[in-house]
């Protein structure tokens, strides 16, 4: 969610630190702040809105060799520059940015009024100033030491202190931070994207570490008060704030990227093996042998990667008869999961930061399960803490809704489970069979792609709408709720999702002329069933859209509005029958004037539960 830099060097820290912050910009937020000290003072600069609204109150002459900064996306406390980040302490001793959440903020914040404490925001970021600072006269190292002692939740911290210019010290607890190693230089941020174009040298910050950062030095602090040694890594992130290119909007041109983001993950072919009729998945650490010890599979995401996970049950179950369970991992957190042996947990987090996976995979660890992740992002949390996995390779995705990670996900899984399914159940041709269909479908991507403008005629049968309904069976029923959920993040327009065949079951009551309907109907199985559940909508004066791989007249004559998609294997459909799924959303916000790439109240990265 919130974004953190901090710099220390021979450079002005000042447009270092507005790069860094432009470079997170993608995560969401609604202000933003530096800290830097100017002058032998500590000086703090923030503002609501965007970070032009920053920059406009930046006077050229400032300057400084170290600085922190932030953009706030608002937890406790409303969009105000008062609770912009950083905060100070009372006596203007260290300034503090914070992303996470401080659980028992209010008894803390209630402690330190009795001492006559003032504060100057509603955050529960500012307690850890005053704390900090009350315990100053110990020293930074100490005084932070003993900060972070008082403290539950979740945190990643930078500190700067008025009297010690050439420190800074950062802490992390359940919230991203990395090191960036310069000449002469150093960075400390909540993602490595905020020191691109500057080092590709990084270190990870793991829970419970202290970082104490000089100019050409660091240190990393455990719990224990151990100084440890970790491992600098190499990163490959690129330079430079992100380019639309000729596109309107991230959005766009991330779906339009999804021909090749597909191929990527299919390691442009190298992960199929066609002569075998399976593929390949380096990574992993399973030996073949293992894949017959499974007697489960249980998925565990949040937000578009939960319905990535209910599509990859489908077609897991499919291919290798290994019963799958997906879970909401913020309810998994809550209970207390029952983990089976040989149970194979996968979590799917396209940031890799997800606060709510990474604690159910924290509990399911903790009770002796594997997990493997399934990521776009290397280096991320997810991917350092999981026992093997796979890099989805969808590249930057910038927009806040996820677009081209999900295909991503969906096609891994779709290789996962053609891996294992070749291993245990099915034949040699019906491998083949799906080898040649996924070579396929970056093609038949495009050709949807291509046909966009016919998008656009259903996208104006839904802007005037308050409420939608997405309705689909079988494999169906998960694209009919990412669907749903792209139309609401991205128009504001309310649309929910339903199993077609639940319709007489309490939502038929809401059919009328002015609440539309997009069924998801292809081929298969289900696809007398759903134009059933279409004449129902039909008869009781509902508008319907169809997503469709083929076009009866029947099917024709029904729909007010249709869109037809090449045909492909059922279990691989979802992945051509999402991308007008997606148009269509963005077309509709586009209709009513959204703010497309950075839609309100939503961060890109969920890292505070």
């Amino acid at each position: 969610m919130c974004g953190i830099v901090g710099y220390l060097g021979n450079k002005n820290a000042v447009p270092v630190l507005m790069q860094g912050l432009k470079q997170l910009e993608y995560r969401g937020y609604d202000s933003s702040g530096i800290g830097i000290i100017h002058r032998k003072k500590l000086k703090i600069v923030k503002e609501k809105g965007k970070l032009d609204q920053l920059e406009r109150k930046l006077s050229n002459n400032l300057s400084a060799q170290a600085g922190i900064a932030h953009t706030r996306w608002a937890t406790h406390g409303g969009v105000t520059t008062e609770n912009a980040h950083p905060h100070v302490g009372p006596g203007g001793k260290v300034i503090i940015v914070h992303n996470g959440i401080i659980d028992n903020y209010s008894t803390l914040k209630e402690n330190l009024k009795k001492e006559g404490r003032v504060f100057l925001s509603d955050t529960d970021s500012e307690v850890v100033a005053h704390l900090v600072e009350k315990y100053i006269d110990l020293g930074p190292e100490q005084a932070v030491s003993k900060a972070l002692s008082f403290l539950n939740g979740t945190y990643g911290l930078l500190f700067l202190f008025r009297d010690h210019p050439q420190l800074i010290i950062a802490a992390r607890n359940g919230s991203p931070l990395v090191i960036g190693i310069g000449k002469d230089e150093m960075f400390v941020a909540s993602d490595a994207m905020a020191f691109a174009g500057y080092t590709q040298n990084a270190i990870f910050v793991d829970d419970g570490e202290m970082v104490v950062l000089s100019q050409n030095e660091y240190r990393i602090i455990n719990r224990q008060n151990n100084v440890i040694d970790k491992n600098i890594e190499e990163l490959t992130i690129e330079s430079g704030r992100h380019s639309k290119e000729n596109y309107a909007h991230y959005l766009l041109k991330e779906i339009h990227e999804q021909p090749e983001s597909v191929f990527r993950a299919m390691g442009r072919g190298g992960r199929l093996l066609p002569d075998f009729g399976t593929s390949l998945l380096g990574g992993l650490n399973m030996e073949k042998r293992d894949f017959f010890d499974i007697r489960k599979i249980h998925i565990l995401a949040m937000g578009t990667a939960l319905y990535a996970g209910e599509l990859g049950k489908f077609i897991l179950e499919s291919l290798t008869r290994i019963p799958v369970e997906v879970s909401d991992a913020s309810e998994l957190c809550g209970t207390n999961p029952i983990v089976e042996k040989n149970t194979l947990f996968i979590a799917l987090s396209q940031s890799g930061e997800t606060r709510d996976t990474i604690g159910a995979i924290q509990e399911i660890q903790q009770k002796g399960g594997r997990v493997l992740g399934i990521v776009n992002s290397v280096g991320s949390t997810v991917a350092r803490m999981t026992e093997g996995g796979v890099y989805i390779h969808a590249g930057s995705e910038i927009s806040v809704a996820s677009t081209k990670a999900f295909s991503n996900q969906v096609t891994i899984l779709s290789l996962l489970a053609l891996m294992i399914g070749r291993t245990r159940d099915i034949s040699l041709s019906r491998g083949k069979e799906l080898v040649e269909e996924l070579k396929n479908l970056p093609g038949k991507i495009q050709s949807i792609l291509d046909r966009e403008d016919e998008i656009k005629i259903m996208a104006k049968r839904l802007k005037g709408h308050s409420s939608v309904l997405y309705l689909g069976r079988g494999i169906n029923h998960a694209i009919a709720k990412e669907s749903a959920l792209k139309l609401k993040e991205i128009s504001y327009i309310h649309a929910e999702a339903y199993s077609a065949g639940s319709l007489k079951h309490g939502p038929l009551a809401l059919i009328c002329e002015e609440m539309p309907s997009v069924f998801i109907c292809t081929s298969g199985d289900y696809q007398e069933k759903t134009v059933s559940n279409i004449q129902e909508v039909k008869a009781r004066g509902g508008k319907v859209l169809v997503i469709s791989n083929y076009a009866d007249d029947n099917l024709k004559a029904l729909a007010d509005e249709i869109f037809i998609v090449p045909q492909s294997d059922e279990l691989l459909s979802p992945l051509l029958t999402v991308v007008p799924c997606q148009l269509l959303a963005y077309y509709t916000a586009l209709a009513l004037g959204r703010d497309i790439d950075q839609p309100r109240n939503l961060a890109k990265s969920v890292t505070v539960e």
